[in-house]
């Protein structure tokens, strides 16, 4: 090969590398690329991207319509399922017998369940309509009421009347000016079926999402429930159900003790929210306001009916159903005898009616089992300024008198307690008048200035028989370091701090001066006197003249001394019953059990040297209370006592128990402000008290003459 042709094939095979690398034969004639080449490239890769979105776009609603269709369908149709509750009858309360005391009397009534979702205008349209078929009273409507009626009414109207600057306050100010454009003109003009739909408006208006109120529960007639059924489907949320009111089948009876319930209006106190919410009350719930429907709330409010409530994605409700039943609350047994007590109080009635002096209009009977401390009565009625005669029960629990030496027991307690006295003894001290320098002089009852009352050697029982006011001196004096007496002796330096310290440290042992326990609420513990700078006021207090006492406390120091030194706590409560249709035969949930408070700090042989003397004043010839239980068939140990007052009135008092030996009921009686020689005393109508109790017929005849 020549070096012509070698020189060829190079070139050639230069220009093949060339066109490889390039893309461009320069052996061809040359062209100048289009300049919208790359402009045409990029269009490409971005329809190819458009079109890949596409498909994935496709795809993904496919997958969505195909796969999960029924899912998001059923999220579209979505309810939301809720416990509604509703309140249930109170439980019933009973006497010791099974007497019903206190009832529910069933009622029709008409309530609305507010939706999640209502807006005031659907409701103002649901009681527009509801107006037309039930009558409310518009007696007690209030103007706020009507104008917030007129406001959900006619909300365009009123918006109307606003400035811009107030359409653009915040939504907590707005309303108030609303309501502020509602004008007298407006609310003259709403007619007497628009003011009944406004005092429906404001029973809706109260309730919260998805509670119930009653719009109606009181005199709802049978058209009326008929209509409204009828109606149902336009009255969303409107129902016909039942409510219930506290009844008493035996009238007045004890029904100050009772207690009161609030009515659905009042619902829960203001100022319990807190803690009846925290309970699961609802604000609309009745609830015990005092006493023993207070007391024993939790056992008488029940367990609440629950429904299943559905509602709609806009609040609608779609269906209710009742989940629970409910139960109504327990039955609470009482341990009064509802009997007993009904004669007691028509025994005091007559009293009262028979009382001549204007200042004698109390009377006050408390009769228990000394060996429990149940109540078997509370008796307390009071005559008005008019002369009406009202019950007053609670002042045997809350009111507190001088008492007078019906104490005299505890006093001699307190003798033996601190060794002044002593088992075996004759324990006699001389009663005399005693003159103490600046102090007025001090006698027992028999004392006149005339005779000067001559001195008399007692015992510690004839000192009770007798009712000595001279021998609980003389113990005061010795606790206060005194052991001697001389006319027109200084007491300056008689120790009255532990007088009182230790007097009041021992009648607290038998419940004068403390709390009895009893399980109703406001018992008063008395009023303690203090300690004055007059060392005559610590003399008084041995024989009942200084601290007041009420009636439940001298029944209380009564019991203890009976049943042998035990206080028991006094209580009404005995049992709680399930519910049942007979209200005695429900189950014993609980059984009060006698509660222990303390007992005496005296021996067994001292505490019967005291209810031996206490006997005595019944059972000896001697003692004063001799003569008015002559002939009484059963044994009875009893004191009473007289505490002056002033120059006129005395209150007078007894408390005792009987059998003496086996003590079945303790009672204590207080009759202040008696006048003597005109009003009978309490011990004259002690045998009456206890003679009820045992259904001797002389006084049941006496009764009922």
């Amino acid at each position: 090969m020549g070096q012509h042709d070698q020189n060829k094939r190079k070139l050639h095979k230069k220009n093949e590398e060339k066109i490889e690398k390039s893309g461009y034969d320069d052996n061809q004639p040359k062209r100048r690329a289009p300049i919208w080449g790359p402009f045409l490239s990029r269009l490409n890769v971005m329809m190819i991207a458009i079109f890949v979105l596409f498909a994935v776009l496709i795809l993904r609603l496919g997958y969505l319509q195909l796969v999960q269709g029924d899912m998001f369908s059923d999220l579209v149709n979505a309810t939301e399922t809720t416990i509604v509750e509703e309140s249930v009858p109170r439980g019933l309360i009973i006497d010791a017998n099974g007497v019903v005391m206190v009832d529910n009397e069933p009622l029709q009534a008409i309530s609305y369940t507010r939706g999640q979702q209502v807006s005031g205008e659907d409701m103002v349209a649901t009681a527009n309509a509801l107006a037309g078929y039930i009558a409310v009273s518009i007696e007690d409507v209030s103007e706020r009421d009507l104008q917030d009626y007129f406001v959900a009414a006619n909300t365009d109207l009123i918006n109307d009347r606003l400035t811009e600057e107030e359409l653009a306050a915040s939504d907590d100010e707005i309303y108030s000016i609303q309501l502020s454009k509602v004008t007298d003109e407006d609310i003259s003009g709403l007619n007497n079926q628009q003011k009944e739909a406004a005092v429906i408006f404001s029973k809706m208006n109260a309730a919260s999402a998805l509670s119930t109120v009653f719009i109606k529960n009181e005199e709802v007639t049978t058209e009326e429930t008929a209509v409204v059924a009828e109606h149902a489907q336009e009255l969303p949320g409107v129902n016909v159900t039942m409510d219930w009111q506290r009844t008493y089948p035996l009238d007045s009876l004890l029904r100050s003790l009772l207690g009161g319930v609030t009515s659905t209006e009042e619902g829960i106190p203001s100022d319990l929210q807190s803690y009846y919410l925290a309970k699961g009350y609802a604000l609309n719930d009745r609830v015990g306001t005092s006493y023993l429907e207070l007391e024993y709330e939790d056992l008488l409010r029940g367990s609440k009916t629950t429904y299943e409530t559905e509602v709609s994605q806009d609040g609608d409700i779609l269906r209710t159903e009742q989940t629970y039943e409910g139960e109504m609350g327990n039955t609470i047994q009482l341990s009064i005898d509802s009997e007993y007590q009904a004669e007691l109080e028509q025994y005091a009635t007559q009293y009262l009616e028979a009382a001549t002096d204007e200042a004698n209009n109390q009377i006050y009977i408390v009769a228990s089992d000394p060996q429990t401390g149940e109540v078997y009565a509370l008796v307390g009625k009071r005559k008005t300024d008019d002369g009406e005669i009202i019950d007053d029960a609670l002042g045997t629990i809350n009111s507190s008198f001088i008492s007078g030496s019906v104490v005299k027991g505890a006093t001699i307690a307190t003798g033996y307690a601190t060794g002044l006295l002593e088992v075996g003894s004759d324990n006699v001290k001389t009663d005399e008048p005693l003159y103490f320098s600046g102090t007025p002089v001090k006698g027992s009852w028999w004392f006149t200035s005339n005779n000067d009352s001559a001195p008399r050697e007692l015992t510690d029982k004839q000192a009770l028989a007798l009712s000595s006011n001279i021998y609980m001196i003389k113990i005061a004096m010795a606790l206060g370091g005194i052991n001697y007496y001389e006319p027109n002796m200084d007491l300056a330096g008689l120790d009255t701090d532990a007088i009182y310290q230790q007097i009041r440290s021992h009648f607290a042992e038998f419940g004068l001066g403390v709390s009895t326990g009893i399980d109703l609420e406001n018992e008063s513990t008395g009023i303690n006197g203090g300690k004055t700078d007059q060392p005559g006021n610590a003399l008084d207090l041995a024989f009942g003249q200084f601290d007041t006492y009420t009636p439940i406390q001298l029944n209380q120091y009564i019991s203890t001394m009976a049943n042998g030194g035990t206080r028991y706590a006094m209580h009404v409560l005995d049992k709680v019953l399930a519910p049942a249709e007979d209200t005695t035969e429900g189950a014993v949930v609980y059984e009060y059990e006698p509660t222990v408070l303390n007992h005496v700090s005296l021996t067994d042989e001292e505490l019967q040297e005291v209810r031996e003397g206490i006997w005595s004043v019944v059972n000896t010839s001697e003692g004063l209370g001799y003569s008015i239980f002559s002939g009484f068939p059963i044994e009875v140990a009893g004191k009473s006592g007289t505490a002056t007052i002033d120059d006129v009135y005395e209150n007078s008092t007894w408390a005792g128990w009987a059998p003496y030996d086996d003590p079945e009921i303790a009672v204590s009686i207080v009759i202040p402000n008696t006048k003597a020689g005109v009003a009978t005393s309490a011990q004259a109508i002690a045998p009456a008290v206890l003679g009820l109790y045992y259904n001797i017929d002389e006084y049941q005849q006496a009764l009922e003459d």
